[in-house]
């Protein structure tokens, strides 16, 4: 099975700009942790000229955390891009000229964003009838219900549109119908009368 998106460590300038971290000559330590330990990290020191901002990140290769490692430096460049209903949004220019939310750290050495380091979603590599049923599962927690498909269907939950609900009612339930036709024809294969 291929490498996913979801087993890497990744970075999302997203996230450092709701924090307020992209000012001009700003630093800050950003780690990730697996099963409650540290497993890395990086600093990252933000340019003076911020628009278009200039990134640097610092960080060890993965596997170097013991004697002699050496630091990497790697710049990228941020842009933002206006929103239609005002604020802006902020993405990482990968070397590859595309414009990424999240870089990933696949290769151990550099981070690019998923195309680059050939990743997919988990979701990717789920079967059709599994996409299916994580979907609706999806939606019902979304509207704050549990995840199992044979619990009733969750109430609108307070200050939704009841539009949206529908919306959202009748996808769920088409995922769930065409998952359960996929058992079925499943079952059919493989139980014969």
């Amino acid at each position: 099975m291929a490498q996913t998106c979801e087993s890497c460590q990744s970075i999302d300038v997203r996230e450092w700009a709701r924090r307020g971290y992209l000012r001009p000559n700003q630093r800050f330590s950003w780690s990730w942790s697996d099963g409650g330990g540290p497993c890395g990290s990086i600093t990252v020191r933000i340019g003076p000229h911020p628009v278009p901002g200039e990134v640097v990140l610092r960080f060890r290769p993965r596997g170097t955390a013991g004697g002699r490692s050496r630091s990497l430096e790697q710049r990228v460049s941020i842009s933002w891009s206006r929103c239609h209903l005002g604020g802006r949004r902020t993405f990482i220019r990968n070397t590859c000229g595309r414009r990424a939310a999240k870089l990933y750290d696949a290769a151990a050495d550099f981070f690019a964003c998923r195309h680059c380091c050939g990743l997919a979603y988990a979701s990717q590599q789920l079967c059709t009838r599994d996409r299916l049923i994580s979907s609706a599962r999806k939606i019902r927690m979304q509207l704050g219900g549990g995840p199992s498909l044979f619990d009733p269907f969750p109430d609108k939950p307070r200050g939704m549109h009841r539009s949206t609900y529908e919306r959202l009612r009748a996808r769920a339930q088409a995922s769930e119908a065409r998952s359960f036709s996929f058992l079925i024809g499943s079952l059919h294969r493989h139980c014969p009368q």
